[in-house]
């Protein structure tokens, strides 16, 4: 009787075991796989799994506030490109200099001095124009400027005196001047509106002659005239000038810039330009960044001088070393 019991306690036994075997090795149902939790939580996934990166060859998403590298660039560029000259200055020797601004159309203002001590002082006259396209001292008493007494108009006045009184005005008739009122034109003494620089600024404007004078355009080219302005050609390339002047050297036609950030040069370069080969290093002036149009070169005969805002700077005729007036 108890062998009879054991083995139906044993088959009992093996039929439980049998079934717990079967539940165990069951594959989970779709509901229970669904509402299983996961091992890792969520914020640790978010932690820990890396950032998609995209294929090769396809391009990244750009977040809509990123400024794209275009903007930027034309932005900094604007900042920084070269404006026409604001300060006029011409030289007649080591001694003797006119320095002009050149005032507003719309507001007037231009200023003239005169300087007789090699720049250590500046006399302040009056001028007869609200604004100055042109100054050209004749010699220690005489001299002119093309301004307009109202407006940008270009007229000449002249003086006997210093700069104490002036005659005038009168028409402009075979002179040289830059427009105000229009950068890319310039006023020669065979063309009311030469444009020597096409459709870019002309940034400063320097003559030798009747017939014969050099534009600094604001993509850093020069370009030069021997007919008075009615055709223009190539003199020559200067990336970063910004005030350009001429003086005849052994009857040559000599051109140099001052140019802002020249390699090998933090200050202001003092270059030669001839055409075909790169500006060549005359000297460099350790000076801090001028704003734009502020800068402003006048060689004569036997000297240089530079004027970068109320600065001046004076050198022999070799233009080599420069000394601060």
């Amino acid at each position: 009787m108890k062998r009879g019991i054991s083995t139906a306690g044993l088959v009992v036994f093996l039929l439980v075991d049998v079934v717990l075997v079967y539940l165990a090795l069951r594959p989970p149902s779709a509901e229970s796989a669904s509402t299983t939790p996961s091992v890792v939580t969520s914020a640790s996934a978010d932690a820990t799994e890396p950032t998609e990166t995209p294929a090769q060859g396809a391009e990244a998403p750009t977040s809509p506030t990123a400024t794209p590298r275009d903007a930027a660039t034309s932005s900094t560029e604007g900042q920084s490109s070269p404006r026409p000259v604001r300060i006029l200055l011409a030289a007649l020797d080591l001694e003797v200099a006119w320095r002009a601004t050149v005032g507003t159309c719309a507001a007037g203002g231009a200023t003239l001095s005169i300087t007789v001590d090699g720049g250590t002082t500046w006399d302040e006259v009056e001028p007869p124009a609200g604004t100055i396209s042109r100054i050209q001292p004749l010699d220690l008493d005489r001299g002119f400027i093309v301004g307009g007494a109202e407006g940008c108009a270009q007229d000449q006045f002249t003086t006997e005196d210093g700069g104490q009184a002036w005659a005038g005005p009168v028409a402009l008739v075979g002179g040289w001047a830059r427009k105000l009122d229009v950068p890319t034109e310039v006023t020669t003494p065979q063309s009311p509106a030469a444009r020597p620089c096409g459709d870019d600024t002309v940034l400063d404007l320097s003559r030798t002659s009747s017939q014969q004078a050099e534009a600094l355009c604001s993509d850093g080219s020069v370009r030069v005239t021997e007919d008075g302005g009615v055709g223009w050609s190539d003199s020559g390339e200067a990336s970063g000038a910004v005030a350009l002047a001429n003086r005849l050297e052994g009857g040559v036609l000599t051109t140099y810039v001052v140019r802002l950030r020249a390699e090998g040069c933090d200050g202001l370069q003092v270059a030669k330009v001839v055409q075909g080969i790169e500006p060549g290093e005359v000297a460099c002036i350790e000076a801090d960044a001028p704003t734009g149009g502020n800068v402003a070169l006048s060689v004569a005969e036997g000297a240089g001088w530079l004027v970068v805002d109320d600065r001046t700077w004076v050198s022999g005729p070799d233009l080599t070393v420069w000394e601060e007036a």
